[in-house]
């Protein structure tokens, strides 16, 4: 038998394999559920947003017409009774049927007054009840235009009825 030495009998060094990416551990699956969940309720956030922001942002768009129409012809009586009717409609939109279906006169004008912040529908009372009534009127609306426009910006969420 020979002696040799010791060290020269050593092997090199086996280095495991390197660590690959995929699977991934648990706590990565956790952090994609919470990421997809975070996403999902952003998305329906907007979608929800947008829903609501709709019926108002139609309501015064129509309005800006109702609004042209007035300043190219100056139906008082005509255009009055289209921001009144547009009220109602959007009011029918955000707040429950049997709360303003059967409002008129001074209860809707109440009504108006209660729903909004800063804004007093009692200046405006004889744009909005009795211009739509009687011909030949020449008042300006302007200051109804801009009530409406106010109060339709106010409204924040529509109700299901």
């Amino acid at each position: 038998m020979t002696k040799t030495e010791p060290l020269a009998q050593l092997k090199d060094i086996h280095l495991p394999a390197p660590v690959g990416w995929w699977p991934p551990a648990p706590g990565w699956y956790f952090v994609l559920a919470l990421i997809v969940f975070f996403i999902s309720f952003i998305s329906y956030r907007a979608y929800k947003h947008y829903g609501y922001a709709l019926a108002k942002k139609q309501a015064l768009i129509l309005l800006d017409r109702y609004q042209e129409h007035y300043e190219r012809d100056h139906n008082v009586p005509l255009t009055s009774a289209h921001i009144s009717e547009l009220l109602r409609r959007v009011a029918l939109v955000y707040f429950p049927r049997t709360q303003v279906a059967s409002l008129h006169g001074e209860a809707w004008l109440q009504f108006l007054n209660q729903t909004s912040k800063g804004i007093d529908f009692n200046s405006v009372r004889t744009l909005l009840l009795d211009a739509p009534f009687k011909k030949g009127n020449t008042q300006d609306l302007g200051p109804l235009f801009s009530k409406a426009k106010l109060w339709i910006k106010q409204r924040k969420r529509p109700c299901s009825n």
